[in-house]
């Protein structure tokens, strides 16, 4: 097989390990191609000039309100809204440290580790593992 042939060939699935569900941006490339894209294959989140869109949008958005290109990350940080939403019983994803944040709050009104994991909709040792692994006098009380 040619060379050009092979490269052709591993081009797309390159593509699709960088623009894939996973990216920051594939919501909204998926919304910019939704009105116009029949069935794209499964793995496909959007078409290439939607997602060329939703790049530009995002980079224009950023270049009018005077945001940095780069945003650091603190892996310590917790959403609050995020946490209240959880509490509530929301599907929503967490860190660990939002989970910890509010494993501690349903444990601090008295629910028990496993109705804690219910609402939060993830697993027993996923609660105690948050609480315990926090120092948490809360947990300290609940174990």
């Amino acid at each position: 097989m040619p060379r050009s042939s092979i490269g052709s060939l591993v081009a797309p699935q390159r593509l699709n390990d960088h623009f894939g569900p996973s990216h920051v941006l594939a919501d909204v490339a998926a919304r910019n191609c939704s009105a116009h894209r029949s069935r794209l294959t499964s793995h496909v989140v959007a078409c290439g000039a939607c997602w060329e869109l939703a790049i530009r949008d995002d980079e224009r958005f950023a270049v009018e309100c005077g945001l940095p290109r780069e945003m650091d990350v603190d892996p310590e940080y917790v959403d609050e809204i995020a946490v209240e939403l959880a509490c509530r019983g929301e599907r929503v994803r967490l860190t660990r440290p939002e989970l910890a944040v509010a494993a501690e709050r349903l444990l601090a009104r008295r629910l028990s580790l496993s109705a804690a994991a219910a609402r939060l909709r993830v697993s027993y040792d996923a609660v105690f593992m948050a609480v315990n692994g926090r120092g948490s006098a809360v947990a300290a009380e609940a174990a």
